[in-house]
């Protein structure tokens, strides 16, 4: 037979030269590749049966002691240490140290029954005796943790350490009945053995980097399961990007885009990113793609689907996607909260400025009364000089005391945080506290939703309830309706009343202009502006009032169930 014309120390030699170009591509694995507890130790066993090999080979050249005793124990120690390694990269559990001391009295019978009795069958006994119980316990080890998705490799893998330990066996066996002179016998059992050896050896580096490598997938896939069912969850707008396109969108982002789940993947982000963005976020991610460390924090204004913008915070940090380099991005949403601090800003910057114009008008009238009741004094002897000064003296008591009830009103605002009101209900609660009576109010503008001041319904009520006063005979129908224009939406609020006079115009929404207490109007602005809304008169005189409100995009939405 061909295998009978084998040079049994070049099979030797040669199984060296694989187990270590073997070890040598598991230690590269090991460092540049994610592994597993026990991988080290199984890639150090690799090592290990290469050196043995290699004093196994060189016996005859080098001394007994090292080319048998330690040879042979070199190989027993490998196979623990595979068991070793096995044990802790399926269960996470090291072998009790004590079965290392088994290298104990095989080294004391290695040593007699090479010294005392030269017994080439004998020393194979004893190797057989520990090296095919180990292969036997390295199977059941592995058997004792399939996963449903790599079973048929355990599987494989157990049947492969199982045939080679009854190869062993019947190795063994042969040479009890048949005992060659030389471990480098040519006998057809022995040339056979060292020829599987190296299949072997082979078989079981490939089969552990296997397992390793579905381990990866396993956990890789478990992994960004998890990933997905956070994000799922997250209220803030989750996106993986590779840095031109989307690749993964949770719920959240999805229903802000409107665009659904099989459509969004592929679309480029930069579609999302308003233009002011752009330079600041391309930075940010092509420095995460070159450097993989996370990115800290920063604004940036995202595009609405409906033409609108957004300001979020974004937090991104380097992942990997199907196995590629990509960026996960976190957004929070953060624009009614800018809104807010704009709002708070522009409350405290018109409280400041009211409370010294409040302090000037009264101080005012302080002096004007001060300078009556002098006169007053002055005339005791003329009663009709000082009913008159009298009479002038209570009008500065009545301004100061229209003063400090406008302060009154003045002080809520924005004691409470704007929120989004819902117009028509706003404008119909406002209308119920007063005398419409035979007036018709007519609110078309369903769903139509603000992000105002809580006061909202005052400025309402004032513009009511001066329709109401000065809209005159003719008053029949006062009217509140939106239209859309590009960026912004107008709230109109008309009646047929009587109108406002073309002089009256410019000084409308002065403090203190008007005919009563001429305050609503100048109220209704301020409240309005908290939010960036701004009002204006431009009805007709004589046919009616109109009232424009305009409300920029941040500042308006409809209601989803109603469309816009």
């Amino acid at each position: 037979m061909l295998i009978m014309e084998f040079d049994i120390r070049t099979v030797l030699l040669l199984l060296f030269l694989v187990s270590a170009l073997l070890a040598v591509m598991l230690l590269i694995y090991w460092k540049t590749q994610k592994t597993y507890e026990g991988f080290s130790l199984w890639a150090g066993a690799s090592v290990v049966a290469s050196l043995a090999y290699l004093m196994i080979t060189l016996r005859g050249t080098i001394p007994e002691l090292i080319s048998i005793i330690l040879g042979n124990l070199l190989v027993i120690l490998s196979i623990l240490m595979r068991l070793d390694g096995m044990n802790r990269f399926m269960k996470s559990r090291k072998i009790p140290p004590m079965t290392y001391a088994v290298l104990l009295p095989a080294f004391l019978l290695f040593l007699y029954f090479t010294y005392g009795t030269d017994s080439v069958a004998i020393r194979g006994l004893i190797s057989s005796a520990m090296i095919v119980p180990g292969l036997l316990l390295i199977g059941v080890v592995i058997l004792s943790s399939v996963e449903p998705e790599s079973r048929y490799l355990h599987y494989a893998f157990a049947a492969a350490l199982g045939i080679y330990a009854l190869v062993y066996l019947m190795r063994t066996m042969n040479w009890m009945f048949f005992t060659p002179s030389t471990v480098f016998s040519s006998d057809q059992w022995n040339s056979l053995f060292i020829i599987i050896t190296l299949l072997m050896d082979i078989l079981a580096a490939g089969f552990f980097l296997m397992l390793n490598i579905a381990r990866a997938r396993s956990d890789l896939a478990a992994s960004e399961d998890r990933y997905r069912t956070l994000s799922d969850s997250l209220p803030d707008y989750t996106v993986v990007h590779d840095g031109s396109t989307i690749l993964y969108a949770n719920p959240a982002t999805l229903q802000f885009t409107g665009i659904t789940k099989e459509r969004i993947t592929g679309i480029p982000l930069d579609t999302f990113i308003a233009p002011e963005s752009l330079p600041e976020s391309r930075n940010t991610i092509d420095r995460l793609l070159a450097d993989p460390v996370s990115a800290g924090p920063h604004e940036i204004t995202i595009r609405a689907p409906e033409g609108g913008t957004h300001i979020c915070i974004v937090r991104s940090v380097p992942i990997r996607f199907g196995g590629k380099r990509a960026v996960l991005s976190v957004l929070t949403d953060i624009t009614e909260r800018k809104q807010m601090e704009n709002s708070l800003r522009t409350v405290n910057r018109k409280l400041n400025l009211l409370s010294g114009i409040t302090r000037h008008d009264i101080r005012n009238q302080l002096m004007a009364l001060g300078g009556f009741l002098e006169i007053s004094c002055n005339t005791v002897d003329n009663p009709s000089k000082t009913l008159e000064f009298i009479e002038r003296e209570k009008q500065i008591t009545r301004n100061i005391a229209e003063q400090i009830d406008f302060t009154k009103d003045y002080e809520d605002l924005g004691v409470k945080s704007p929120s989004w009101q819902r117009v028509d209900n706003v404008v119909r609660d406002a209308a119920a506290t007063l005398p419409v009576q035979n007036t018709r109010l007519d609110v078309s503008c369903p769903g139509l939703e603000m992000f105002a001041d809580p006061l909202l319904r005052k400025v309402f009520y004032n513009l009511i309830d001066n329709s109401l006063r000065y809209g005159g005979a003719g008053l029949s129908v006062i009217r509140v309706s939106a239209e859309e224009m590009d960026s912004s939406t107008v709230i109109l609020f008309e009646d047929n009343g009587t109108g406002i006079a073309a002089e009256d115009k410019k000084r409308l929404f002065t403090k203190g202009f008007g005919k009563n207490t001429g305050l609503g109007l100048f109220l209704s602005r301020e409240i309005l502006s908290i939010t960036g809304i701004s009002i204006m008169e431009d009805g007709e005189p004589g046919r009616g009032v109109r009232f424009r409100i305009t409300v920029p995009d941040s500042a308006y939405r409809y209601e989803k169930s109603t469309g816009s």
